[in-house]
């Protein structure tokens, strides 16, 4: 598909953690609102026998959980390679059954039937107004699925690169090419805003940078950035990250994270969108927000993901991928989409690269490996010919919702090391210390002084 692109001058990212599309999108589909447009959750008998989840011998079905703000303590299911393939189960005639998600909770992680099937639950528009908003005013994909059914750093690698050297999590990341590096390379002005610490901390390359550079500034430089800056110097793309509940952290996370609730996610998300629209007009008018998940996070969705293979770049020693990932939630927030509209292309992490690619890329193309990947660029989601010229205000989420969650955390968290990607996070903070950083450094010193 061929579009002009000319009149998107900066492309915004951000990545949440750990949601599957059923779990987040997937009541549009159900009474009140009976979007039959949307491929989500149903009441039809036919529908439910065909997607039970057996546990212990006790069939489950999805079913609406009405608590955004908290989880039992500790409910982190695993969703690293081994997980994911018996969430899916093994495929009849190229079609995943999709019915494994309890049962591959290790007891360890909890033994209790009422929490184990917490993995079956979805939320509706009254737990997560953000999304219901972006769903009405926007544009979501029915079809969006992340990349490899793998865990997090190899998603967010093959989302930063179009590849993965590593299939489970691991401390340190490997060394591998970023799009951050691509986008120097091309020219192309770019930024980082982060909550806490950056995803890529824990690339060890990347921890100077993060300390002492001027592309990664803190979240609350956002909003005033964008208002202060002339158009023509504002960053072509620009990174958003939320606080991660796996890294040592001050207050709430807000990368949706299990066992955290939704709701410290809906504010992020509310904060993000109200920083893209109001601080600047002319930058909305040619703006596009992608907010993507990393990967599903062990929670059910009953759409099989496609059988596009991914093989390991070279010098990589993993056993090529059969698929793509779980089906995500993914929205397209711009002036250039259609209000309310869904697209069923097919899309994974990569697509995001392809925009990038098309936009700034030589002869429209991110690289060849990006090229070859046999789905769609988040460009066919887009609609130019009615623009959304004025950004529909955000609901105001403090009013009736965020007022029932508990407390923030006094002082700072730290995760106790039970995985790979908590122990990278930990590493990673050990290496920023050892770069220079200490109580006194101007983004983390706070944090710092109290680990």
């Amino acid at each position: 598909m061929s579009v002009d692109l000319s009149r998107i001058k900066n492309i915004v990212i951000l990545m949440m953690e750990n949601r599957s599309f059923d779990q987040m999108l997937g009541y549009l589909s159900l009474p009140p609102f009976n979007r039959g447009d949307v491929d989500g959750q149903s009441t039809e008998a036919a529908w439910l026998i065909r997607f039970t989840n057996y546990d212990q011998g006790v069939g489950l079905q999805p079913f609406l959980f009405t608590d955004p703000h908290t989880m039992p303590t500790k409910f982190d299911p695993p969703h690293e390679r081994p997980y994911m393939s018996k969430h899916l189960g093994t495929p009849q005639n190229g079609i995943y059954p999709m019915t494994g998600f309890p049962a591959a909770i290790p007891g360890e992680i909890s033994s209790d039937p009422a929490v184990r099937r917490l993995v079956m639950s979805y939320f509706g528009a009254k737990q997560a107004p953000m999304n219901d908003f972006f769903a009405q005013k926007f544009a979501i994909c029915d079809r969006y699925f992340c990349s490899i059914p793998a865990g997090t750093q190899p998603n967010r690698l093959i989302a930063m690169s179009g590849f993965s050297m590593i299939e489970v999590n691991q401390t340190p990341l490997p060394e591998q090419e970023l799009v951050y590096d691509w986008l120097t390379r091309n020219n192309v002005t770019w930024r980082v805003y982060h909550q806490g610490i950056p995803f890529f901390t824990m690339m060890l390359r990347w921890v100077e940078p993060i300390l002492f550079d001027d592309h990664f500034r803190s979240f609350e430089d956002l909003e005033q950035d964008l208002m202060n800056t002339p158009p023509d110097q504002l960053p072509q793309v620009i990174f958003v990250e939320p606080v991660y509940g796996d890294a040592p952290h001050l207050g709430r996370s807000t990368d949706d994270h299990a066992p955290a609730g939704i709701s410290d996610g809906q504010e992020f998300l509310m904060q993000v969108y109200n920083a893209v629209t109001n601080a600047s007009p002319t930058f909305w008018k040619n703006a596009v927000l992608i907010v993507h998940y990393d990967e599903n996070g062990a929670f059910f969705d009953h759409v099989s993901p496609p059988l596009i293979p991914m093989q390991p770049p070279p010098a990589a020693t993993y056993a090529p991928f059969g698929s793509l990932g779980a089906r995500v939630p993914a929205y397209v927030i711009s002036p250039f989409v259609q209000p309310g509209s869904v697209s069923r292309a097919i899309l994974d992490h990569t697509s995001v690269l392809k925009l990038i690619g098309e936009k700034f890329g030589q002869n429209g193309s991110y690289s060849s490996v990006v090229d070859a990947r046999p789905v769609e660029s988040i460009s066919a989601v887009l609609n130019f010919d009615s623009p959304i010229l004025d950004s529909p205000a955000a609901p105001n989420l403090s009013a009736d919702y965020l007022v029932d969650r508990p407390p923030a955390p006094a002082g700072a968290t730290v995760p106790p090391l039970n995985t790979a990607l908590q122990k990278a996070f930990s590493d990673a903070v050990e290496q920023m210390k050892q770069k220079g950083a200490d109580q006194n450094h101007k983004k983390f010193g706070a944090l710092l002084s109290q680990i």
